[in-house]
């Protein structure tokens, strides 16, 4: 039976198989999440936080940074179990045509039972910007 849920462990029953939120979702051998538009000033505040169970998912993060002809710039953290494991901050576009998150995905491996945070901020000043993170990975049980 496919697998469909968010949060924890993958679960057979039931969950939005789309939409966004916190938490990491499962359908068959894949998981995804979108945090959606999360506004954010100069503290850290939380797009992602999701727990795995007894899988390890092989996944791609792509952050981005909303807000067209902005000069401040964004700041993502990835943390497993507490742990930094990456950071990354993204230049303020200029332009509503400059694409505006980082073009190569950040591949992570998350292991079994991990606690994933991913939180962002504006790195330039307390001004609310709007950010927003997808993930998408291969499950493997």
């Amino acid at each position: 039976m496919a697998l469909v849920g968010g949060g924890g462990a993958p679960n057979v029953g039931g969950g939005a198989a789309a939409g966004t939120g916190t938490s990491l979702n499962y359908i068959g051998n894949h998981a995804y999440a979108y945090s959606g538009i999360v506004s954010a000033d100069d503290n850290l505040t939380t797009l992602l936080n999701f727990t795995t169970g007894n899988l390890y998912v092989m996944s791609k993060f792509q952050p981005f940074y909303n807000d067209a002809d902005q000069g401040d710039n964004a700041l993502f953290e990835i943390k497993i179990d507490g742990q930094l494991v990456y950071s990354i901050e993204l230049a303020g576009a200029t332009s509503a045509n400059v694409h505006r998150g980082d073009p190569n995905p950040i591949p992570i491996l998350i292991p079994p039972y991990a606690n994933v945070t991913v939180q962002g901020k504006n790195a330039t000043d307390s001004n609310s910007r709007e950010l927003g993170l997808t993930v998408i990975g291969r499950v493997y049980a």
